[in-house]
């Protein structure tokens, strides 16, 4: 990985965290698959917001989604599922990463 990059990656990661709509929508997506529709009714959000707040989440890679097809509707919709990931930041790591990768 080139220098630079992990620390874009991790800004990436922690910025798309630092919502917390975006924090209940993996609460949600933890549990089970969920559609847009059982998202927005849960937050009470339009659905705009809720596709803003769902294309942060997997450009950082925290949630995916697969097409189900909806026979009685004739509709492909997405079934959104958090994706499973650990997250562990001690100033350590942080100096491990500064030794490996280099400054910001």
């Amino acid at each position: 990985m080139p220098e630079g990059d992990v620390w874009e990656r991790l800004a990436e990661i922690l910025s798309a965290l630092a919502h917390p709509t975006r924090l209940k929508i993996l609460a949600l997506c933890s549990e089970k698959e969920r559609s847009s529709r059982e998202l927005r009714e849960a937050l009470g959000i339009s659905k705009p917001l809720l596709l803003a707040h769902l294309r942060v989440l997997m450009r950082a890679g925290l949630i995916e989604y697969r097409a189900e097809l909806d026979e009685q509707r004739f509709v492909v919709r997405k079934m959104y599922r958090a994706k499973s990931f650990r997250i562990c930041i001690s100033p350590q790591e942080l100096r491990r990463l500064l030794d490996e990768h280099g400054t910001v």
